[in-house]
């Protein structure tokens, strides 16, 4: 089963935005590093996250945390729902509880296939 494909736009226009943050011209880096390293594309990023969470880590270090925030903060805002920042959550378990918060009811895979190819 997989997500709606409404729940799946919201939750890529929030990655977009979020990434946005640093710039047009990182987002892109970023998105290329992603696809290149990672084998996630831009568009499989909702049936993908666990491995795009865990790419961002990777790309990104401590700063991943800081990303995944501003990307639940603006997924929240865009369903409609309150955002209350948990201190060691992850961008999937944010996910996860935005899913349970407005009916959703697919879990994602583990975080198969995240391996960074040199």
């Amino acid at each position: 089963m997989s997500q709606s494909p409404q729940f799946s736009d919201v939750l890529l226009q929030a990655v977009d935005q979020a990434l946005l943050v640093p710039g047009e011209i990182v987002r892109a880096a970023i998105y290329e590093r992603i696809e290149r390293s990672f084998q996630v594309k831009r568009e499989e990023i909702p049936e993908k996250l666990p491995a795009f969470q865990n790419a961002l880590q990777k790309l990104l270090g401590a700063a991943a945390k800081v990303m995944e925030r501003l990307i639940a903060k603006n997924f929240y805002s865009r369903l409609g729902i309150n955002f209350t920042e948990h201190a060691h959550w992850t961008l999937v378990e944010y996910v996860e509880h935005a899913k349970k918060a407005t009916g959703g009811q697919r879990d994602f895979a583990p975080c198969s296939g995240a391996e960074e190819k040199s």
